[in-house]
């Protein structure tokens, strides 16, 4: 988005505006079958410092909703809600001007007012905007911006053009899962409403030790974790506090256990860390699009030259990220690579991203990144026919191919610690076991049960 920091250039910019259209928004969700899965929820306990210490009572009743006509605050039934969905090039002022009527001076007042609360330029691209109007056809009075369920700000569009963000109340529960695979097994979980989010956490701290590109039928998983809820809604998970995954009667497990001055907080039944030292890919759910060749066609420059890296094509604005804990040592544009990011991982090993479409917020030479943290998003920046990250690996100095290489294991631990963790481990364990596996048919006969229950309660 072309959003300047500096409000005076920013402002300027607003001839080149175009209108843009509103609508109202409706929602839909749909589930389908493909895993056998159940959920139970436990009651968060006062102190989140030991994962063991989970009480395990099923809790009946549903959260507290919130009340149908209350949204951000306003009773909506007194308002005409209105909807633009940011698009690559919009300016805010001339969209305020547009669709509030605003003058130049007010949208400077109401810029002026978000300082030390608001930074413009993180508007982006594909969320929205709503606006309160109290009739259709008014000017609305209040915009409100809502990156996530967590919070959203909302922009008085009168005197005195307040500016205030909206932290919501999370309530958090610790949620088991279980289920039986007919599909894949990311497909499988979020058909079923389990999210994405934690699919992806779990291929991650499970990947060293389960083979998710040969996923079979019948294969089995439960996974403890962290859910949050926000006004009687579920809208993201945290972390992961145990997960289990059964192949031919084979268990791999992964637990969490942090202390202060590990760099690992996921180990296996044995202690060894659950994640390897250097992930495979830094896209996930990306595909390789070229290989390390010494000898590739170049697509654009047309003749034969060395492709010392792998490309992962994704679509544009897919996180990309850091394969390896270490320390960003360039993050800038420059040439064919066009914005790239790399980072030393320690006297060995250095990587690099190439072509970003921008630097993920934070990221520049000197900071330090975890593994698996987000450092830019896919783009075509440089010489690039399309959206993909170019992934270079360095070796002692010289461009290797990642994917031929042995790459170093974390240890293990040990000692006085080990013994802490067999204890966090076992309990862990107990609880996973509590966790029944339930057939496709058991989950549909208790939802019918619960239906007809429902039916003849007065």
């Amino acid at each position: 988005m072309n959003l300047d920091s500096k409000p005076e250039r920013w402002l300027r910019r607003t001839q080149r505006f175009f209108a843009k259209k509103t609508s109202l928004i409706a929602a839909s969700t749909a589930i389908t079958a493909g895993v056998f899965a159940a959920t139970l929820t436990y009651f968060q306990p006062d102190s989140a410092t030991s994962a063991a210490s989970v009480s395990t009572h099923l809790v009946l009743d549903r959260l507290p909703l919130e009340t149908r006509n209350l949204r951000w605050g306003f009773f909506m039934d007194e308002f005409t809600l209105s909807e633009m969905q940011l698009q690559r090039g919009d300016i805010l002022g001339a969209i305020l001007m547009e669709q509030a009527g605003l003058s130049y001076p007010q949208v400077s007042k109401l810029v002026e007012n978000c300082k030390d609360k608001f930074k413009i330029n993180s508007l982006r691209v594909g969320t929205s905007l709503r606006f309160l109007a109290r009739q259709p056809g008014q000017a609305p009075e209040m915009m409100i911006y809502e990156p996530s369920p967590y919070q959203y700000t909302l922009f008085e569009l009168k005197e005195p053009y307040k500016v205030e963000v909206v932290k919501r109340d999370v309530h958090t529960q610790i949620v088991a899962a279980s289920g039986v695979l007919e599909t894949s097994f990311w497909q499988a979980l979020t058909d079923n409403g389990l999210s994405d989010e934690l699919a992806d956490g779990m291929i991650d701290v499970l990947a060293s030790s389960v083979d998710f590109y040969h996923q079979k039928q019948g294969d089995r998983f439960k996974v403890v974790f962290e859910q949050h809820y926000v006004q009687g809604e579920a809208v993201g998970t945290g972390k992961i506090i145990a997960a289990v995954y059964e192949r031919e009667g084979k268990e791999s497990y992964a637990f969490h256990f942090k202390k202060e001055g590990q760099k690992t907080d996921y180990f296996d039944f044995e202690g060894r860390p659950a994640r390897k030292a250097f992930l495979k890919a830094p896209v996930k759910a990306s595909r390789i699009s070229s290989r390390f060749n010494m000898k590739r066609l170049h697509p654009i420059l047309g003749y034969h030259k060395a492709h010392l890296g792998t490309d992962y094509a994704a679509p544009h604005g897919t996180p990309i990220i850091s394969v390896a804990e270490g320390t960003v040592i360039e993050a800038t544009r420059r040439g064919g690579n066009g914005n790239f990011v790399r980072i030393r991982h320690d006297g060995s090993y250095e990587t690099q991203y190439l072509h970003m479409s921008g630097f993920a917020r934070g990221i520049r030479p000197g900071t330090r990144v975890a593994q698996g943290q987000t450092i830019g998003y896919v783009g075509s920046t440089g010489l690039a026919t399309g959206p993909h990250v170019c992934f270079r690996f360095w070796k002692n100095g010289r461009q290797v191919d990642h994917l031929r290489l042995n790459l170093p294991q974390p240890l293990p631990i040990t000692g006085d610690l080990f013994e802490e963790y067999k204890v966090v481990r076992d309990d862990l364990i107990k609880l996973l076991n509590s966790v029944p596996y339930r057939t496709h048919d058991e989950i549909q006969s208790d939802e019918e049960d619960e239906d007809k229950l429902m039916k003849v309660s007065p």
